[in-house]
């Protein structure tokens, strides 16, 4: 008799758990990472992703760089998608042909991230960036979190930038 109360107490606290694992999930989700699915979820629906959802993909961190890369992965909802290379020209973009000084700084910090398969677009655009105002470069290498790191630090060499 113990073991039949045991195991459907067992059974009741197993789906317990399992319904709330959902919700712990969400609860546990970062606001870069509500903002990453927002914008993944605008994409999948082909809609215009608004600026001010763009500019929060920037990652703060390699951690939040890994969760933004990770988009690429073969497990991931976006993985057959090119989210991440689109998103990042977007904003790239946002700095270079739309001249948007929101997004300067922001692109100054994800070419940071350069390093891989996407390195040779982000450093693209660090050169675009760089070669349409050498002095604004210069001024802002201080503010770039990774300035100690290349790309960054190879073009604050480069071109001299104190």
């Amino acid at each position: 008799m113990n073991k039949i109360l045991t195991l459907q107490v067992l059974l009741i606290l197993s789906f317990l758990t399992l319904g709330n694992s959902t919700q712990l999930r969400t609860l546990n989700e970062t606001e870069y990472e509500k903002n990453l699915n927002t914008a993944s979820e605008l994409y999948l629906e082909k809609k215009k992703i608004p600026k001010s959802v763009l500019i929060k993909l920037v990652p703060k961190n390699y951690t939040e760089f890994g969760i933004y890369y990770g988009t690429t992965g073969p497990d991931h909802k976006m993985g057959k998608t090119d989210f991440f290379y689109d998103t990042t020209r977007l904003i790239f973009e946002q700095a270079t042909s739309e001249k948007n000084s929101d997004f300067y700084l922001p692109s100054l910090n994800l070419a940071s991230f350069a390093d891989g398969e996407y390195a040779e677009e982000f450093i693209e655009y660090l050169e675009l960036i760089i070669n349409t105002d050498k002095e604004k470069f210069c001024k802002s290498i201080s503010e770039i979190k990774y300035n100690n790191r290349n790309p960054i630090k190879y073009y604050s060499e480069l071109n001299k930038c104190e």
